[in-house]
């Protein structure tokens, strides 16, 4: 079998879903079936992925794009797709721009692109258009992360094409059923009695921390010994700080910033919280079902993302105390839609190294 060459293309490797699925890929990959090279359009920013790709050794090129529109990150990216010589070049999130001069009239190679999120806030503007000519005139197959996102990926783009990958995690990171709660809590300095609920996600709108820290406030009045782990950064992160402190939450809730201890404090938490407006296929709560916590997130997440029935959706019209009743109700159940091992990185990069094959013999 001819060895396959694949260029992943992502704006940066700064800490979030899309960038670690890249990752994984860079990382799960058969290398010896698969030569695998990614381009971070922005520079090192010293992110744990970049330091993780500096620990690897990972095949990553940062081409420093500067702020705005950046037309010379065209000829920067043409140089490296001339040297690499890819098979498939692989793009994610607004790189789509940046690409099309040096593929438009190369037939050999062949487009994928990954939307992470809602078509409409994955795509606006300039990049909307950019990914719609690629899709209709350069047979760039699309790709989305659920059977509904990839309805409204065609309804969106006027599409039929679009394909669903799942997103995957290294299950056995997360799944490791002899590891005793208390013990992992003492290791990370937390009491190893109280009613832990976590969050794990980006300081951002999407993410609905104002109402994390409404329905927390309810737990804690039901459940004294309760408190709430925030693990992430983002541009909101001083304005729920500020809300924990006005509500005299300070000793009950811990901000952790950005780590690389994921499954363990997953598996240190009684419930994972996770009340987005919306969301592509979150990353965090397949890890968080992995790791065997009771996820209470919100209806507006995709109802395929349940893959437990100690996963519950509720209404983001349902109030804080309606919330809370779930959350510490392990009577209440959800009704699984699929099961966790359909999310094995290991399957997810075969199933995705067979359609770059398919896709290349037509």
């Amino acid at each position: 079998m001819e060895k396959l060459k694949v260029l992943q293309v992502i704006p940066s490797f700064g800490v979030g879903g899309a960038e670690k699925l890249v990752l994984d890929y860079l990382t799960y990959f058969d290398k010896e079936k698969v030569d695998i090279k990614a381009i971070s359009m922005y520079g090192n920013k010293n992110t744990i992925y970049d330091d993780f790709i500096r620990d690897k050794g990972l095949n990553v090129v940062y081409l420093d794009k500067k702020p705005g529109v950046d037309l010379s990150m065209v000829l920067k990216m043409k140089k490296i797709i001339k040297e690499f010589k890819p098979d498939i070049i692989h793009s994610h999130m607004n790189s789509m721009k940046y690409i099309i001069y040096s593929v438009i009239n190369n037939k050999q190679v062949k487009m994928f692109h990954t939307l992470h999120n809602e078509p409409e806030k994955d795509a606006k503007g300039l990049d909307k258009y950019f990914n719609k000519f690629s899709f209709k005139y350069l047979n760039c197959i699309p790709i989305a992360l659920t059977d509904e996102l990839a309805t409204k990926v065609n309804s969106y783009y006027g599409l039929e094409s679009a394909i669903v990958v799942n997103n995957g995690i290294n299950l056995d990171k997360f799944k490791n059923e002899k590891e005793d709660k208390k013990h992992i809590r003492r290791s990370l300095n937390l009491p190893p009695d109280s009613f832990i609920v976590g969050h794990v996600g980006r300081f951002m709108g999407q993410k609905n921390h104002e109402f994390i820290i409404d329905v927390f406030k309810k737990v804690v009045n039901v459940k004294k010994d309760s408190l709430l782990i925030l693990v992430g950064e983002g541009e909101l992160k001083r304005d729920i700080e500020e809300k924990v402190i006005a509500l005299g939450l300070s000793d009950k809730v811990k901000f952790l910033g950005l780590r690389k201890d994921i499954p363990e404090l997953l598996k240190s938490f009684d419930a994972f919280l996770f009340p987005s407006f919306h969301e592509g296929y979150p990353i965090t709560l397949i890890e968080a079902q992995a790791a065997g916590v009771r996820c209470v997130i919100s209806n507006s997440i995709d109802s395929r993302c349940v893959l437990s029935n100690d996963t519950i959706s509720v209404s983001l019209e349902a109030t804080p105390e309606e919330w809370c009743d779930v959350i510490i109700d392990e009577n209440i159940k959800g009704t699984p839609t699929d099961t966790i091992e359909s999310f094995d990185i290991k399957g997810v990069v075969k199933q995705l190294e067979k359609l770059y094959r398919i896709e290349l013999e037509k």
